[in-house]
C-alpha cells in the first residue's frame, strides 16, 4: 500500500527543477522531412516530429541514418522502458510522422509488456498535437496517432484518475472549437509554456505562435495540413538568474508565408517582437519557396519575388545565427522542396557557413546528425561536421521591455504556475 501510495504522490507532484549543466539540440537527417531532438540540462528530452525511416540507402545512394536506434541511445529507461517525455506532432503529415505507429507505444502504460519491449517501442509520456490530429487521417501513422490522442482525450474528458499520469498525458496546441476538447490542458498563440512532463523548468521555455484560430475553423487547415503547423520559438538558459537567453531555436513545421505573415503581425503587434528572434531556425518545409512565395516558382512571374514578411522574419536573426534545412540535397533543378532559389535567398541573411542542409552534414554520402550544444560558453556545433572553432557565441544582453519578461532577463517567470485552458482567448481576441 504504502508503494502505490508513493507512486501517486510522484505522479501528482510537480517539480521544479533548477541545473547548471548544458543543453542540446539535434537535428537528424532525414531527407525531405524533420526530426528534432531537444535534450534538455536536467534530463528532459522533447522530440518535434520524426521520421523514421527503414533500409540501409536512399535512391540516390547515400546511408541512411539509423533514426529509430539513435534514439533509443539517446533516451532514458524508467522500469527498463524508453520513455520520451514530450513528443511535439507540428502536423499530422507522412514526412512528419512517419513510423510512429511501428516504433512508438500507444495504448495504456500499464499494459507495457514484454512484446512491446521486444520491439523497442519508445512510451510517449507527454503528447502535443492541434485539433487537426482528431480530423480525417491522411496515412496509417496518422491514425495511430488520433487513436492514441483519443484515448488520452478520453481520459481528461472522464476526469480519470490517470489522465495526467505519465504515459497518459496530452496538450493540445491550438484553437479549440469542440466542447469535448474543452477538459484538456490547452495552449495558445501568445502563451509560454514551462511545465513538460509534470515538471516546471525555470531555464527553458516555448513560446506558442501558431496555429491561428482562423486557420483550424475556417477549413484552410483541412485543405492543406500545413495551415495548421505548430510555430513556436525554444528559449534556453543555463541557471534560470542568468542575464541572457543564451539561445533562441524558431521552428515552424510546414508554415508557409501566409502563416508566418500573420506571426510577425501578431507578434509584432502584441509587443512580443524578441520572440521572434533567432539563434537557430528550421527552415520551413524542408526549404521550400512556400516560406517566400507562392508556388509553382515564376508562375505567375510575381510569385519569383520573396514577400517582405518572410525577409523580416529573417531580419530577426541575431549575431552567428543559424538556418538548418531539413531535407534532401539541395541542387539546381525544379525540385520544391527544397528549393534552390530559396537557399539563395536564405544566403542573402546568413554567410554560407552558416546555412546547414542535414543531407550533406558531414558529407552527403553518409549524413550524420547537427548537434549544437548551449552552455555558459554560448552555442557550440559539436556533431562530427563541425570545423574547427566551430559555431560559438556569448549571447547579447537581453532587451528591456519584452512582455512577459522581468528585465532582470528571467524567462517569463511562469514558474510554478500551471497554464489554464482558456476558451476562445486567442491572441487577444
Amino acid at each position: 500500500m504504502t508503494r502505490i501510495k508513493n507512486s501517486w504522490l510522484y505522479l501528482l507532484k510537480v517539480e521544479k527543477i533548477t541545473v547548471m549543466s548544458k543543453h542540446q539540440i539535434k537535428f537528424y537527417p532525414v531527407d525531405n522531412g524533420d526530426t528534432s531532438l531537444l535534450k534538455l540540462s536536467d534530463g528532459t528530452n522533447i522530440l518535434v516530429d520524426c521520421k523514421l525511416r527503414e533500409g540501409e540507402e536512399t535512391e540516390s545512394g547515400s546511408k541512411i541514418f539509423n533514426v529509430k536506434g539513435d534514439l533509443l541511445s539517446e533516451l532514458p529507461k524508467r522500469d527498463k522502458n524508453v520513455h520520451l517525455d514530450v513528443f511535439i506532432v507540428t502536423h499530422p503529415d507522412n514526412d512528419h510522422l512517419l513510423g510512429f505507429k511501428k516504433n512508438f507505444y500507444f495504448g495504456k502504460p500499464e499494459d507495457f509488456g514484454d512484446s512491446n519491449r521486444e520491439n523497442e517501442e519508445i512510451i510517449i509520456d507527454e503528447l502535443w498535437v492541434t485539433s487537426m490530429v482528431f480530423k480525417d487521417c491522411t496515412n496509417e501513422d496518422a491514425k495511430s496517432l488520433k487513436r492514441e490522442a483519443e484515448r488520452r482525450r478520453k481520459l481528461w474528458q472522464n476526469d480519470s484518475r490517470d489522465k495526467d499520469a505519465a504515459g497518459n498525458r496530452l496538450r493540445l496546441i491550438g484553437y479549440d472549437a469542440e466542447e469535448r476538447f474543452q477538459s484538456l490542458p490547452n495552449s495558445i498563440p501568445g502563451e509560454t509554456i514551462n511545465k513538460f512532463n509534470g515538471k516546471v523548468l525555470n531555464n527553458f521555455e516555448l513560446f506558442v505562435h501558431a496555429p491561428f484560430k482562423e486557420s483550424l475553423i475556417n477549413g484552410t487547415a483541412e485543405k492543406d495540413q500545413n495551415f495548421c503547423s505548430i510555430v513556436m520559438q525554444a528559449r534556453f538558459k543555463i541557471k534560470p538568474d542568468d542575464k541572457d537567453v543564451t539561445c533562441r531555436f524558431l521552428f515552424g513545421g510546414d508554415a508557409d508565408h501566409y502563416i508566418w505573415a500573420e506571426v510577425l503581425n501578431k507578434t509584432e503587434s502584441h509587443k512580443n517582437s524578441l520572440m521572434l528572434e533567432w539563434d537557430i531556425f528550421l527552415a520551413p518545409h524542408h526549404c521550400s519557396w512556400t516560406f517566400f512565395n507562392n508556388v509553382p516558382y515564376g508562375n505567375p512571374e510575381e510569385n519569383k519575388n520573396p514577400k517582405a514578411s518572410a525577409l523580416k522574419i529573417l531580419d530577426y536573426k541575431r549575431t552567428d545565427a543559424m538556418i538548418i534545412a531539413s531535407s534532401k540535397v539541395i541542387i539546381n533543378n525544379d525540385d520544391n522542396p527544397p528549393h534552390f532559389k530559396a537557399k539563395e535567398q536564405y544566403l542573402t541573411k546568413v554567410k554560407s557557413s552558416k546555412f546547414l542542409n542535414t543531407a550533406e552534414e558531414p558529407n552527403k554520402k553518409e549524413p550524420q546528425p547537427i548537434v549544437f550544444e548551449i552552455s555558459n560558453s554560448g552555442i557550440s556545433r559539436i556533431d562530427n561536421g563541425a570545423k574547427a572553432g566551430g559555431f560559438r557565441q556569448i549571447a547579447d544582453a537581453i532587451k528591456v521591455g519584452l512582455v512577459g519578461t522581468a528585465s532582470t532577463g528571467r524567462l517569463s517567470g511562469m514558474a510554478d504556475n500551471v497554464i489554464k485552458h482558456q476558451p476562445h482567448k486567442f491572441y487577444g481576441e
